[in-house]
């Protein structure tokens, strides 16, 4: 009787092993099914290639965001779909773009964003039915990015009068920073007698407000 070791815990013990693994195999095949993009596990993921990163903005003339984006692998990529809302919680599709050719970095151009808060995220559809979104980005349109700059065109001095620190830069037509000032706040000047006649670009970024605003600037 010392030698008795009872059989039925055991056998129940191994039905419910069973059942966990079971249940665990049917969930994997049902989220594969479903196109649900399971959590990255790490660089030897397969699926890791199918991740949108690095999407920045800049705004252009107070009024138009300029999205872009990174996808490592655009191959299996079959179409974006861009989501906008003021929110956080309730998106609308606002543009969809069809992949024309396997490229790595992505962009598009909202002409009419909302004033104030406006969230961004990428939806990516795959050609095997899977589908998966970017990180949401965060956008501030107007109120949030007061500033003004003149005399446009200017001659020697540039007013710029900002509520929030800014960092500026002027760039001309080859893509060369030709000036550069750091934390300008308030009624601030730049000479700008120095820069040759002609088109230049006047970058404005603001760090607090992680925003970067870009305004055509001609010099006389």
């Amino acid at each position: 009787m010392d030698n008795y070791i009872p059989l039925l815990p055991i056998k129940f013990m191994i039905k419910g092993f069973l059942i966990s693994i079971l249940s665990l195999s049917a969930f994997y095949c049902i989220s594969q099914e479903a196109g649900v993009l399971l959590p990255d596990r790490g660089v030897n993921n397969p699926d890791s290639s199918y991740y949108i990163t690095d999407l920045v903005h800049i705004i252009k003339e107070n009024s138009r965001v300029v999205l872009n984006w990174r996808l490592s692998d655009s191959s299996l990529t079959d179409f974006f779909s861009i989501e906008r809302s003021c929110n956080s919680k309730e998106f609308e599709v606002v543009a969809v773009l069809k992949l024309a050719q396997i490229s790595t970095w992505f962009e598009w151009v909202d002409e009419s964003p909302a004033k104030g808060k406006n969230v961004y995220r990428i939806k990516c559809s795959a050609k095997d039915n899977r589908q998966f979104y970017s990180k949401p980005l965060n956008v501030q349109i107007a109120g949030d990015i007061s500033f003004k700059f003149y005399p446009n065109p200017v001659d020697n001095i540039l007013i710029i009068r900002s509520e929030n620190p800014l960092d500026i830069q002027i760039i001309d037509a080859t893509g060369k920073m030709r000036l550069s000032q750091a934390n300008l706040q308030g009624l601030q000047t730049i000479n700008v007698s120095t820069l040759e006649k002609g088109i230049y670009i006047l970058r404005l970024n603001n760090r607090l407000a992680n925003t970067i605003v870009q305004e055509r600037l001609v010099k006389n």
